[in-house]
């Protein structure tokens, strides 16, 4: 390293694309900038850095999941958008934390602006951070209230699982804390079909907990009217869901992703619609895996988003799991690589659901004890059609 920089305030590159010359221009003589590797932990590279600079070319949720980090560990941001970026700038403009964004199009001495605000909010959050809060201050007392809101939250899971027909279930629910940012339910809409969701707040702590329980009140799975009523198809459901959680318009009210899917247990078919969520995973007795994907972007970004519901047919002996993204650090790399989870699960397709579970729990509890991985809430739900 150069001595002459070796003293600068540190910006890390969160792209895999080239530096563009207005961004090297902006930063020469006052900034180093620094790659990021993809096989280490993004919370301990961004330790020491004063801000990170990202060109977002990603999904909504990808986004997402990047604020969430930078929040969680006080890090500023300044965004990149390239032209017509429009869910990102709706993300962005939604989002409560510490970033900034600029245009692809901006010049250097817009960009070296930019960075010296950033730079600025740093230094700030730095120092508060490093004095004691009033949260720390309080102690014993946020501990009772944050047990409180937990036993609260696990009130609105379902206490018992139904079973109709052929169909069972188990689940795995495991907060990285004492709240968690993921929700599941498995509910009997009339005597032959079942209505079963997993969704995942972006965010974490008390927000996300809070954002989980309203989903858990406004998802409508079907309408009533007189003696009558009507199953709400998924994307139809997913589509109300996203409008409702746009609509609160809420100082910090983050965004999630969800999987909702409705199974007729006489014929068997699955009715599907996705929400930038994971690709539910189905197994079959012969072997086969297949992922179930379906267009769909985050809830609580833009309303009127299109959602799509997909069908598709069940048979005796196949195997559903539904899960959030905290489920991958069980299986992230040593480089920092993920294999796919529907490989990564297939060896556990033929085994007992319930052995599944407890095999997949005791993995999630070695990983956050080595600390290998960053915590994340963790939330697996295992659908089996029986023989």
């Amino acid at each position: 390293m150069d001595i002459s920089t070796a003293t600068m305030p540190k910006l890390l590159w969160l792209s895999d694309a080239p530096v563009p010359e207005p961004v090297l221009e902006a930063v020469s003589g006052r900034w180093r900038l620094e790659p990021h590797y993809p096989h280490e932990p993004l919370t301990r590279q961004l330790e020491d850095v004063s801000v990170a600079l990202v060109m977002h070319s990603g999904d909504a949720a990808s986004l997402a999941r990047l604020l969430e980090t930078l929040d969680r560990v006080g890090a500023v941001g300044l965004f990149i958008l390239p032209e017509g970026a429009d869910d990102a700038l709706s993300v962005l403009q939604r989002w409560e934390g510490p970033f900034l964004w600029a245009f692809e199009d901006a010049s250097a001495v817009e960009l070296a602006a930019e960075l010296s605000a950033a730079s600025r909010l740093g230094s700030v959050i730095r120092r508060l951070r490093s004095a004691p809060s009033a949260a720390e201050q309080r102690g014993e007392e946020l501990g009772e209230e944050l047990r409180i809101a937990a036993n609260l939250q696990r009130d609105f899971l379902p206490a018992r699982l139904p079973e109709v027909g052929p169909v069972r279930f188990s689940t795995l629910f495991m907060p990285a804390g004492f709240v968690s940012g993921d929700i599941y339910d498995v509910v009997r809409l009339d005597e032959t079909t079942l209505g079963f969701y997993v969704v995942d707040a972006v965010g974490h702590g008390l927000p996300a907990a809070l954002l989980t329980m309203f989903v858990k009140k406004a998802l409508q799975t079907k309408r009533i009217s007189g003696h009558s009523y009507e199953i709400i198809p998924p994307r139809t459901a997913l589509a109300a869901l996203n409008d409702d959680i746009c609509e609160q318009n809420v100082s910090g009210f983050h965004f999630c992703t969800a999987v909702y899917g409705v199974l007729d247990t006489r014929s068997l078919t699955l009715t599907y619609a996705r929400a930038g969520h994971p690709e539910a995973l189905l197994y079959h007795p012969d072997g086969r895996a297949e992922t179930l994907g379906a267009p769909g972007g985050l809830l609580g970004v833009m309303t009127e988003q299109p959602y799509e519901s997909r069908s598709v047919r069940l048979s005796p002996g196949d195997r559903l799991v539904l899960y959030t993204d905290g489920l991958e650090a069980a299986f992230r790399r040593q480089d920092g690589t993920c294999p796919r989870m529907v490989d990564a699960l297939k060896p556990l397709a033929a085994v007992d659901r319930d052995e599944v579970l407890g095999e997949l729990t005791e993995r999630i509890a070695l990983v956050r004890q080595q600390q290998r991985a960053e915590l994340d809430d963790t939330t697996v739900v295992v659908m089996d059609v029986q023989r």
